[in-house]
């Protein structure tokens, strides 16, 4: 994962995501419905680390470009699959999203807990309802 705002610094994945509810982000910078939900979600996301609730969010970036995807990024307080990485096509194939912005609640077991939060409203409840995943 590449993390501080688009920094080249990665850090494993596995350490950094345990015991948490992921929010899966998939989002692109020329998505007019992804500009308008994406503060909203560091406003809440940036609540719940506040609340110490164990809450992360990963963008999974849909730009067309590495250059667009990095930019992007730089605006958001989580990390991201980087742009290149095999894992992010293959998780976006797997995860058959059909639109963006698509946040997807998984659970610390890896369960699916909201298939699209991005539509609904955003609650610490989700993230407590979440845990169970």
């Amino acid at each position: 994962l590449v993390v501080e705002g688009g920094s080249a610094r990665e850090e494993a994945a596995e350490r950094m995501l345990a015991g948490k509810v992921v929010g899966i982000y998939c989002s692109a910078s020329w998505c007019p419905p992804c500009r308008q939900f994406t503060p909203i979600l560091i406003n809440f996301y940036k609540s719940m680390q506040a609340r110490g609730k164990p809450f992360e969010v990963v963008l999974m970036g849909c730009d067309h470009d590495e250059a667009s995807h990095t930019a992007y990024h730089a605006h958001m307080p989580w990390p991201a699959l980087p742009y290149g990485a095999p894992a992010r096509k293959d998780a976006l194939t797997n995860m058959k999203v059909v639109g963006i912005p698509c946040l997807r609640i998984i659970g610390p077991r890896g369960g699916v807990a909201e298939a699209n939060a991005a539509g609904g409203a955003l609650t610490e409840q989700l993230i407590d309802r979440a845990m169970a995943y």
